[in-house]
Formats: C-alpha cells, sequence, structure tokens
C-alpha cells in the first residue's frame, strides 16, 4: 500500500530535532508545504519552542494561505496555528494581525456555508493587542461588532488586555459594551474579566450590578467572572450574596464561582458550609469542589468537613436534623 506524503510528512515532525540546523531546515521545509495540516503542525512546534528565528518563515506561510483562500486552507488551520504561534512570539507587525482580523473564508457545509476564520480573527486580535500598533482600540471596535460572536469576545479579550496595561479608553468600551449587551453572554463575560482585570474596585461594583440581574445568563456570567478575578472584595460579596439570595440556581453559581477562585476565604467558606450548612446547601459545595478534585489537599479537607457534619448531625440532641444555612 502506497505511503500518504501527508501522513509521512506529519509523522516526521515527531522527531524534529529542536535548536539545531537539521531541525530548523525540516520546519522551514513543512511550513512552506502545500498541505495546511504539516504547515499547521510546523506552526505549532514552532511557537511551542519559541523558535524566534523561524518568524519570517512562518509569516512567509501565513501570506501564502490567506491569498489563495479556503482549497489549500480547509477550515483556517493553518492561518489560525501560525497566527497562534506568531502571537506567543511576540511578533510586532501588526499588518499580519490585521489581514487576520479581516479574513472572512465561508466554506460548504450541510444546508448552507458557514465562517471558518471567526477563531482567526479573534487570535489575530490578540496579536493585535500585543503590538505598538496605534488604530488598535479603532479596529477593535470594528471586531467588537462581528457577526460572529467568537470574534466579538475575542475583541473583547483583546480590549481587556489593554485595560490592563492601564488604558481608560479600553476600560470604557468594555463598559460600555457590558451596558449594551450582547446577544451571546460569553462576549459581556469577557468583558467582566476584562475590566476586573483592569479596574479593581470599581470593576468590582460595576460587575456586581449585573450579578443581580433578571436574565439568569448575563447574571451568571458576573457572578463566575467575580470568582475568577480572585479580588478579595469580589469573594466578600458572593459569600455575602449566597446568605441572601434564596434562588437554587443563583446559590450553585456564587458556589462555583467561589470554588474555582481557589482563595482561601473562599475554601474556607465553602468547608464551612460543608460542615454546618444545609443538607441542600452542603451538597451544592462539595459537588462546587468537585472543580478541584485533582487536589489531593482539597479533596482532604472536603472528606474531613463531611466527617465532621455526619458527626454534628448524628450526635445526641441533633437527631431531629435541623440546620442553618
Amino acid at each position: 500500500m502506497k505511503n500518504d506524503p501527508v501522513q509521512s510528512a506529519l509523522a516526521a515532525l515527531d522527531n524534529v530535532p529542536l535548536r539545531t540546523p537539521e531541525g530548523r531546515a525540516q520546519l522551514v521545509k513543512a511550513l512552506a508545504s502545500k498541505s495546511n495540516l504539516v504547515a499547521a503542525k510546523a506552526a505549532r512546534i514552532t511557537g511551542d519552542a519559541q523558535w524566534v528565528e523561524l518568524a519570517d518563515d512562518l509569516v512567509k506561510a501565513f501570506d501564502r494561505f490567506i491569498t489563495r483562500g479556503s482549497i489549500p486552507d480547509k477550515g483556517c488551520v493553518a492561518l489560525i496555528a501560525i497566527a497562534r504561534a506568531l502571537y506567543g512570539l511576540d511578533y510586532d507587525d501588526a499588518e499580519l494581525f490585521l489581514k487576520g482580523m479581516r479574513h472572512v473564508q465561508m466554506e460548504p457545509v450541510w444546508g448552507g456555508s458557514v465562517d471558518t476564520a471567526v477563531e482567526l480573527r479573534a487570535v489575530c486580535a490578540m496579536g493585535l493587542a500585543s503590538t505598538r500598533y496605534s488604530d488598535t482600540l479603532r479596529e477593535l471596535v470594528d471586531l467588537l461588532a462581528d457577526s460572529e460572536w467568537q470574534a466579538r469576545a475575542g475583541a473583547a479579550r483583546a480590549i481587556g488586555s489593554i485595560a490592563a496595561n492601564g488604558s481608560e479608553a479600553a476600560s470604557l468600551l468594555l463598559r460600555l459594551k457590558a451596558l449594551t449587551g450582547d446577544r451571546e453572554p460569553d462576549v459581556i463575560a469577557d468583558c467582566f474579566s476584562g475590566l476586573l482585570g483592569a479596574s479593581g474596585q470599581n470593576a468590582v461594583r460595576f460587575v456586581t450590578s449585573f450579578a443581580e440581574a433578571r436574565d439568569p445568563e448575563v447574571r451568571d456570567a458576573a457572578i463566575l467572572s467575580l470568582g475568577a478575578s480572585r479580588r478579595p472584595e469580589a469573594i466578600e460579596w458572593l459569600k455575602e450574596r449566597f446568605g441572601a439570595v434564596a434562588d437554587v440556581a443563583t446559590r450553585k453559581c456564587i458556589l462555583l464561582s467561589l470554588a474555582t477562585s481557589r482563595t482561601e476565604a473562599a475554601m474556607e467558606f465553602l468547608l464551612v458550609v460543608i460542615r454546618d450548612g444545609s443538607e441542600q446547601a452542603s451538597a451544592m459545595a462539595v459537588a462546587a469542589m468537585e472543580i478541584s478534585r485533582a487536589d489531593p489537599r482539597i479533596q482532604a479537607e472536603v472528606t474531613k468537613a463531611l466527617q465532621e457534619r455526619a458527626r454534628k448531625y448524628q450526635a445526641p440532641g441533633c437527631g431531629d436534623g435541623r440546620e442553618t444555612g
């Protein structure tokens, strides 16, 4: 049976000798391949190895695939991998990332067509935000109105990275997007995360106003963002909110947010809920702590809290099962 040249080339890349002339020659050849799969794998290896000297070869491959469109690069596989590699290598030429942000690649699927360049636009947004390009925010605002939510989310994350570097204009853009809303709550969640990472206590007050929203998806996005921020004032708000709200879904989300934060204050609170809370609250806290099941220390604390709970409610005088929390 005749060997598939693409599969042979992919297999050969598994044994590239990194940081050697032979390895460099092999990756340069792979990046120049007509196969998008081979070029993509070479790009991932280059990026993972932080092989900056191959940046020009990555750029050449990017230009070749973006010029020829979907025929040589079905699914934008090579373009996405190359853009990720260049972003990871701190490539500073904005023109390449601008090309990627503006690229739309419609490909046929059953019943219509789909834009396979959405992820590329999101990756290139982050790449552009890391350059010294003077009109970055202007370009990201345009992407924030993209027809595909994943691209809009990518724009929000990129704007958040600029806000984290002290840009008030970027923070205001995120605030405006959160206030005007989006059809997809994940986009708003990225706005919340960007604000919490950049604006501190002021952002906590802003995001908590959404954590009481009627829309459950927006509410959950705000609550989870607060935990992910790991900010002490956000953790305190979540703890207080848990005791003030009766809705089961909201309480579950708060406990998950606290568990996700993995801060000492959050862990202590969750263990208290497991040990002393109502049967329902205790079970929800245990479920939330499953996110840390790979951490033997945390799981040991959960087991200890459950054992203490069992002793407490089996003790004489506690047989009525009345609990608080």
